[in-house]
């Protein structure tokens, strides 16, 4: 289960004032960067100009939390086109390996199913189309699914588009595989029944410099592991994510 996040909301506009006698008053972040500093240079330390004011934190991207803590047990990676967005089944398998390594690089994840557990039941059972994603979760011995929907998907060799040449778009969704009686407790993330919304693209020289239609779907789907998986560690702002 994920950690509720709580907002530190400020005092300005409350009418509250604070007052410090000026001999108790504690140093600014610049006095204490400035102390900082020098303690590194006392110390011996040969970091340059530009190096350590890095080290001291200043010129680094933004820490971005996690917006949901995946479960300790096994988590099914489930990507579900059902309407069959992605012509090359390749370009799903892709999307399943390659955020399930980002997952388990990142600690986000201990356990992902395997993708052959899903394939197996899939041939199996003949109303598998039919289930519920919470089904075959459990079926599948996991205790959360994260559901990838496709939304929609170009990965086309001719461009139509230069900005916007190649794309996917994907809904995200963590399910609780345990949870049976209470259908309003099946999804643990978003609040919004619509899921989260992830994109990637490519744009015209991009998809000029890759060529091949399959290899375009490979680095669409790639880039998308790493935007999802963000969702679920803590990590620095990504350039995409500075973009936003």
């Amino acid at each position: 289960m994920s950690t509720p996040w709580r907002c530190k909301h400020s005092l300005e506009g409350r009418g509250v004032e604070r007052c410090a006698p000026p001999t108790r008053r504690r140093p600014g972040i610049a006095a204490s960067c400035a102390v900082t500093a020098c303690c590194l240079l006392l110390a011996g330390c040969t970091y340059s100009g530009g190096e350590l004011l890095y080290f001291l934190g200043f010129g680094k991207p933004r820490m971005i939390e996690a917006v949901f803590r995946l479960s300790p047990g096994p988590v099914l990676v489930f990507v579900d086109d059902v309407n069959e967005r992605m012509e090359s089944p390749k370009a799903g398998r892709n999307l399943f390996e390659a955020l399930s390594q980002e997952l388990l690089r990142h600690e986000a994840a201990e356990r992902i199913i395997p993708l052959r557990t899903v394939e197996q039941l899939r041939q199996t059972m003949p109303d598998f189309d039919k289930r519920g994603c919470r089904e075959i979760g459990e079926l599948a011995g996991a205790e959360q699914v994260l559901w990838i929907e496709v939304r929609d998907f170009l990965a086309e060799e001719q461009i139509f588009d230069a900005s916007n040449a190649a794309y996917i778009v994907v809904t995200v969704k963590v399910i609780n595989v345990l949870e049976s009686q209470r259908r309003s407790r099946v999804r643990l993330w978003p609040t919004s029944p619509d899921g989260f919304l992830v994109t990637a693209k490519m744009n015209g020289s991009e998809v000029v410099t890759i060529g091949n239609k399959d290899a375009i779907g490979q680095e669409l789907t790639t880039r998308l592991a790493g935007h999802i998986a963000m969702l679920f560690y803590d990590h620095r702002a990504s350039e995409f994510e500075r973009k936003e």
